[in-house]
């Protein structure tokens, strides 16, 4: 049921949103890591994963096409009281029209980077992920997926951020080592990465623990000096506050807004696209856990828009400003199942404290 980064190969299979679209290409950014415990909750009980990332710029093969392919994956894992429930009405996306260097279009990016031994193959991966507000000024939400491939498997390498990428109107065969011309807030590499140990201990392309599938990345400042917040800002956009430990009812779930870069047919990852979900389920996914739970709305985006937010308004908001509820995680991509819906992880007191942690590093 769940979407886990791969080469291309199109299938009909339920592909999650987690998908990340790959595409034949040259060199992205080539970097080292160095992976392990670096905090632990607020109790000293649980352990926060994170990588510290040295990205290192590489040039860029000569020759060749940069063309994207879909990288979604499949997923076959069992969860009958998720599966089990009615679906949701299907939302049809409408794609958001740029350019993006708006209140609401600035803070969606796109995140691009190599998965472990891709980084001589050409070949790279896309998410996406959301600006959100902290003490370091510095952050991005996205999918855990989008950052380690879970059991067994690595950190991501060279994660480059890109707030507001358009390249709406032209070929979509990008080439990722020189990203400039799509970034008009500027290009963005991690420099720390966060996920929850749930996901690093169980995660795999089946979905493993999709209740913790979400992520904080670090970045650095771009080339003109300025920490991400301050480029956001710059276009008139605020960074979104995070809603976690929001209720729980299912007559208090609030409508949501999804956004994010679908890259997998029928999208081609150069734009932003969103539905506006009026309703919204909240399932207790009991086989991942007995607090676990999983939102999930009717939405079609494809793969590439893994990572991507769900926004409603929060407690004190009003007008256009919204918090951020979730990340896409799963979806069912036009599948045989039936239905179109994408599905994000309840951020609860754990992601709190991943999201504590990422804040209290210091400012780039």
């Amino acid at each position: 049921m769940l979407i886990r980064p791969r080469r291309h190969r199109q299938d009909n299979h339920r592909v999650v949103s987690t998908l990340f679209a790959l595409a034949a290409a040259v060199s992205l950014l080539a970097g080292c890591t160095q992976s392990g415990v670096i905090g632990q909750d607020s109790s000293g009980g649980t352990d926060i994963v994170g990588s510290v990332i040295n990205p290192m710029k590489q040039p860029s093969a000569s020759g060749g096409t940069h063309k994207g392919r879909d990288g979604g994956l499949t997923g076959q894992t069992s969860l009958p009281s998720f599966d089990n429930a009615p679906l949701p009405s299907p939302v049809a996306a409408r794609q958001i029209a740029g350019p993006y260097t708006t209140k609401s279009g600035a803070v969606t990016g796109k995140l691009f980077f190599y998965r472990s031994g891709d980084q001589n193959s050409g070949n790279y991966y896309v998410c996406s992920g959301t600006v959100i507000k902290s003490k370091n000024r510095s952050l991005v939400w996205t999918a855990g997926h989008c950052v380690h491939d879970g059991k067994g498997g690595t950190w991501h390498l060279g994660m480059v951020f890109v707030p507001a990428f358009d390249n709406s109107d032209g070929d979509p065969n990008v080439d990722p080592s020189d990203l400039s011309q799509y970034a008009p807030l500027g290009t963005f590499e991690a420099v720390h990465v966060w996920t929850s140990p749930e996901w690093v201990n169980s995660g795999d392309e089946h979905g493993g623990d999709l209740a913790h599938d979400y992520a904080v990345i670090e970045v650095g400042r771009n080339d003109q000096g300025q920490t991400l917040d301050d480029a956001v800002e710059g276009a008139g956009a605020k960074p979104v506050p995070v809603w976690f430990n929001a209720p729980t009812g299912q007559d208090k779930t609030p409508a949501m807004t999804i956004r994010g870069y679908p890259a997998a047919e029928p999208f081609n990852g150069m734009a932003q696209w969103g539905c506006s979900a009026d309703t919204v389920q909240l399932l207790n996914v009991t086989e991942l856990g007995p607090d676990a739970k999983e939102y999930r709305a009717g939405c079609d985006l494809t793969g590439g828009a893994s990572g991507g937010g769900w926004f409603a308004r929060g407690p004190g908001q009003s007008g256009s400003d919204v918090s951020l509820v979730t990340n896409t995680s799963v979806g069912s991509a036009h599948n045989a199942h039936g239905g179109n819906w994408l599905a994000g992880p309840y951020l609860d007191a754990k992601a709190k404290q991943l999201f504590t942690t990422a804040e209290s590093t210091a400012a780039p």
